[in-house]
């Protein structure tokens, strides 16, 4: 009681900062704990004021989505399960790139029906007992398109039409029902979807995607079992890189997308495929500098100056998995490079550690991490994903790796590109320190079908690299290092043993 009163301070004086949002947050989750200690029900309805003021006074924030879940959770524990239905649900189409999802999808299917239910059940026809139910409604930004994943009871028969003036498609489902209670209109406003509207009136279950574009749109749609994919795909043309870039000449000019954004569909195999990954991105910002360098901005420049160098001088076909400050899923980067059977996939990052003094470039491929230092950036890098598969698991999929043709390629990438990392740099930069080709157990190496690296260009938390990584000459001369080394690779891959 003595820190939440300090908390509540904190609102009381200072109620327009962040850490006001971060304060409301903490006081709903120390509320919410005391409620489960005690079972008072004060303090679960003083937990569900707080979280509701986080929800409506502030604008979206990393803490959001799970006061939203732990909304859920309150309502679950006193069997309010419509309510806590809502709640969960509303994790997953207000907050789809949360960190909350797969847990509000894991409570949704495991939430009991409400005890009164059987008589509103009884209301219904013994043919709508039969429908398929529709439970869940994810949406998501992958690379440029939008997608919207639902999760069934069953099979889903649909019909699909397209509307104009406005512009919208809409999905009619047949012999299938929405899940009660049915979810609000969900506003998307991505440049695609302006908004998701879900009809259930008189017995219909029909989904509206209302759209922000006027270009046309490739719509496709996979069934599953138990799931069905809606994909929205622009028609865009590559923007052409007239850029010319020269070896002696570092001052090159700011690329806005210097490579084919995603596509759903393989690309043309007439040319060879390189997937660049800019590690990091939208609320995921990476490593922070001292002197305020955000990781997230660093990768992406870098990538597209190397993108530029592999699209114009060596006339690769090339992706770019965010040509923005955008938010990717791990496994989302790797699904980018399968679906257009990219030949190499290379992710670019910058480090950080907790001893300023630390420094050095150095290049990964996937395996079990060799040293503690290899497993502690494979551990920064894969954030909170570590935590979801299991330990036994993770071994068993890597020791399946291991012997692969991809690992010795990957191998093979990682020191190609290493050498001319260092051989550029240190001929022009004094006291580079070159960190060497390493193992480590990177889950955005751990998809891709193909030989894949991670490339760490420096670290953010020296102060000398810092400096150095913020300097477009520097960055220009990285991006080179790199672009060359892939082309080294590509032009000298034979079979591995």
């Amino acid at each position: 009681m003595k820190s939440i009163q300090k908390f509540k301070k904190v609102l009381e004086r200072y109620p327009q900062s962040p850490q006001a949002y971060k304060a409301t947050f903490t006081l709903g989750r120390m509320y919410h704990r005391l409620a489960q200690s005690t079972g008072n029900r004060s303090d679960s309805r003083t937990a569900r004021e707080y979280y509701n003021r986080l929800l409506n006074q502030y604008d979206k924030g990393r803490l959001s989505d799970d006061a939203q879940f732990y909304l859920g959770e309150l309502y679950a524990r006193r069997k309010e399960n419509s309510l806590a239905r809502q709640a969960f649900q509303k994790v997953l189409t207000h907050y789809p790139e949360g960190d909350h999802v797969a847990l509000a999808r894991k409570r949704l299917r495991t939430l009991p029906e409400e005890k009164n239910a059987g008589r509103q059940a009884s209301r219904n026809s013994k043919s709508n007992l039969k429908k398929t139910t529709i439970n869940n409604l994810s949406f998501s930004r992958m690379g440029n398109h939008s997608k919207i994943v639902l999760s069934s009871s069953g099979p889903l028969d649909f019909t699909e039409k397209h509307l104009q003036d406005p512009s919208r498609v809409y999905f009619d489902f047949n012999d299938s029902r929405w899940a009660e209670p049915i979810p609000e209109d969900i506003p998307v406003n991505d440049g695609l979807v302006s908004k998701i509207r879900l009809n259930g009136e008189k017995g219909q279950t029909r989904l509206v995607l209302d759209l922000e574009t006027h270009q046309k749109l490739r719509i496709q749609t996979r069934k599953r079992e138990r799931e069905l994919v809606i994909e929205l795909i622009p028609f865009a043309k590559p923007v052409a890189v007239k850029t010319k870039a020269k070896a002696a000449a570092p001052k090159v000019k700011q690329v806005q997308a210097a490579a084919t954004p995603p596509k759903a569909t393989m690309v043309s195999k007439d040319k060879q495929v390189v997937v660049i990954d800019a590690g990091h991105g939208g609320k995921d910002d990476g490593a922070h500098g001292a002197h305020g360098v955000l990781e997230k901005t660093i990768n992406l420049k870098v990538s597209k100056r190397v993108a530029e160098i592999l699209k114009t001088r060596y006339k690769y076909h090339v992706i770019l998995t965010r040509v923005d400050d955008t938010f990717l899923e791990l496994r989302e980067r790797g699904e980018i490079a399968n679906k257009n059977g990219a030949d190499l996939f290379v992710s670019i990052h910058a480090n950080a550690a907790p001893r300023k003094s630390a420094e050095g470039i150095e290049t990964y491929y996937l395996g079990t991490g060799s040293t503690e230092q290899a497993l502690a950036t494979a551990a920064r890098e894969n954030g909170e994903l570590v935590g979801s598969v299991a330990d036994d698991e993770v071994q068993e999929i890597l020791a399946s790796l291991i012997s692969t043709t991809k690992i010795n390629d990957s191998s093979r990438l990682a020191a190609t590109v290493q050498r001319r990392l260092f051989k550029t740099l240190s001929k022009k930069y004094n006291g580079l320190v070159n960190l060497g080709v390493k193992e480590g157990p990177f889950f955005v190496l751990h998809d891709t079908n193909m030989p894949s690296i991670l490339v760490e260009v420096g670290f953010v938390t020296n102060n000398r690299e810092e400096r150095r990584l913020k300097n477009q000459k520097y960055q220009y001369w990285l991006a080179e290092s790199i672009a060359q080394g892939i082309h080294d690779f590509l032009k000298q891959k034979a079979p591995s043993i």
